[in-house]
Parts: C-alpha cells; structure tokens; sequence
C-alpha cells in the first residue's frame, strides 16, 4: 500500500502552469509545433480555444516550452493587457544572448529606455515599432525565430495594432510566429475584425476533452486504486482537464486522511469536486449565460434525467423552449460555442461538462 500524504499532492487546483501530473494532448500537440516548424508554416498564427478549465494554458506552456528548446528557436510570452509591440521588443533585448547580438550589430534602442546611446550606431529606433522591426531584420540574418505566446487574449485596439504590425512583419518575411489561448466568443470578436488581416487568417484549434483511457491510467497508478473505481472516476470527469486534476487532489487528500482505502467516503470526495468546478470555472461560465441560455440548458438537462440517455433530442428541446427554429438556433449556437453543450451527435444535444446537471439543480434552488 502507497502512502499518502496531503502536501505531498501531485494533483492542483492551481492555474496557469504546467502540474505534475499532466496528460499530454499529443495530436494538437504536435499540428501546432509540427507547423510553426515546417518550411513554410499553414499558419503564421495560431489560436488554441476551450472552454473554461479545459487545459488551454497547460497546452500554450508545453508547446512554449517545447519550441523554446529547439535549436534558433526563442520564446516570449506577453500580457495581453500590456503594450504588445513595446513589451515584446524589450523582451527580446533582456534575453542576455540578443542583447549581445542587438549591440554588435550596433542598434540603438535608447529611445525606448533600453540599452545605451550608441555613438556611430548603424541604425536607432525612433519608436517601438521602428525598433522591433529592426531586431526582427537582424535576429533573421543570425536564423533566429520568434514564437510570441499570449494567453487569454481579447480584442482591443492594441491587438489591432499588433495584427496590423505583424502583417507587415510577415511581408517582411520576419521569422515570427504567435500562439495564443482565448475563449471562443472572444476569438471571434477577433477574427470578425476583416481588417485584421493576421489575425483574420490565424487558424484556430478547438481542445477536445482528455483521452480518459490515459486518465483512468494515471489514477491507478498515482493512487494505487482498482481499475474498477479508477474507470469510476476517469469518466466522471468526462475529460475535462479542471475536473481531472481535481477529483484527483480530493481523493489524494482522502487517501492521506484514512487509516484504509475502504474508509473513504466517496460521496464526499464528489461533494468537494462540485464544489471546486462551482468556485473555479462553473459560477463563472453561468454567469456569462443569458437568461434564454439558462433556460435552454435547463431543458436539456430536465429532458435528460427523464430519458435514458444523456443526449436528447434537438426539436424536443426547441419545443420545450417554445421558441422558432432562428431564435432557438441563436442560442444553441451560443451554448455549443461556451463548451456547455455538446452538439456533435447530429440531432441531439447533451451537457459536456461533467456534474454540470448538478451545478443546474444547485442554482435552481435560490
């Protein structure tokens, strides 16, 4: 028998880095790595979306990291609030072995705060724009490529700018490449802008749930449980990475607090899972549903419980709802887009988060 301790969890609630135990999405992966790669990449840039608490940070650090390690390769990731094109310019001039680039090439960038007034320079920057392009000129005759990560990015006047200036980078034929993570609404505010031409044709790659044959293998393992109980809960979580890691933290914990396996009770391990999908992503996405998308959804989790199945048809809910098939479609769109709501069995429609059929029943009683 292992023994378990709680501050020894290899499970966390936190966000934002890659966790210890972590199961790779190797297919997306690899497209995505695969591309900025090749000779001549599909896409220049990139965006990975998902629901909230489906792994879209997790991924962007891998793939950072990955590409980061390959030889001329360099990564800079950036706040999507701050002033991307300034940020990423002195970015680039804090990595020690650029900058030492940057000043034998003698470039003056001054003008932004960073390095020193050169005298005789071979070119100055007379603003961030002006000195962003000129690294970029010189990091390609040294070979070196530029992969910029941002994550949770949203739409707003200086992502504008910095599609515009990366259009003109990409005519340039600058080795500079950008990964980002948004939810889907927000990409396609992004993307209904036509004038940005960059980001307009940046590819988007939607996250499908974790593989729950590897989760089911990984709770085993980590926790020395049955496969029986481990099947139990891989499908609880129905691949959703927040739900992964933390029914994982919860029954880690219950396992270092009883004096045997069989003491645990398992009903209160989900009670503490609900409880953290509610904190840390549900309260969250509910509250960015309308009322009609709330009823919508409320339907198909009354129709499900009183069927056999989860998946229910689409014209009994539209029924249900009484609404006509173009406002119903309106938000069905809309809950297929949040990642609540499953559509991909024609005809049918099914809650895709795990436990979210509880989370409903939880809100109806206030």
């Amino acid at each position: 028998m292992m023994h378990f301790e709680e501050l020894k969890n290899p499970y966390t609630l936190q966000f934002s880095f890659i966790p210890p135990k972590f199961i790779e999405r190797t297919r997306v992966t690899n497209e995505i790595i695969g591309n900025f790669i090749r000779d001549v990449p599909t896409y220049r840039g990139i965006f990975i979306t998902g629901v909230r608490g489906s792994g879209k940070t997790v991924i962007l650090g891998e793939i950072r990291n990955r590409i980061r390690n390959m030889e001329n390769w360099i990564s800079i990731d950036l706040n999507p609030e701050s002033n991307l094109i300034d940020s990423l310019a002195r970015g680039l001039y804090l990595i020690p072995e650029l900058k030492a680039l940057f000043v034998n090439t003698k470039l003056d960038f001054s003008v932004l705060g960073i390095g020193v007034h050169m005298e005789n320079p071979e070119l100055v920057a007379s603003n961030e724009e002006d000195a962003l392009k000129m690294m970029l000129n010189a990091l390609k005759k040294f070979n070196k490529k530029v992969l910029v990560t941002i994550d949770e990015v949203t739409y707003s006047n200086d992502v504008a700018r910095f599609s515009h200036a990366l259009s003109s980078y990409a005519g340039e034929n600058y080795d500079i490449y950008v990964l980002m993570t948004g939810l889907k609404e927000n990409i396609k505010v992004i993307k209904n802008q036509k004038s940005l031409t960059f980001l307009y044709r940046a590819g988007v790659k939607e996250l499908d749930g974790l593989n729950i044959t590897a989760i089911c293998s990984d709770y085993q393992k980590t926790m020395d449980i049955s496969r029986e109980l481990a099947e139990d809960m891989a499908y609880c979580t129905k691949g959703y990475s927040l739900a992964f890691q933390a029914l994982g933290y919860h029954y880690w914990n219950a396992l270092s607090h009883a004096d045997k396996p069989e003491d645990i009770n398992v009903s209160d391990v989900y009670e503490q899972l609900d409880i953290t999908l509610a904190e840390l992503a549900y309260d969250k996405i509910w509250d960015e549903l309308s009322a009609n998308d709330k009823k919508v959804l409320t339907i198909i989790k009354e129709l499900s419980s009183q069927g056999q199945g989860a998946s229910v048809k689409v014209e009994d809910v539209r029924k249900k709802a009484d609404m006509n098939s173009n406002t119903f479609t309106t938000y069905r769109t809309r809950l297929l887009d949040s990642g609540v709501v499953d559509g991909s069995q024609y005809g049918y429609l099914s809650i895709k988060l795990p436990r979210f059929d509880k989370y409903i029943d939880t809100e109806q009683m206030f």
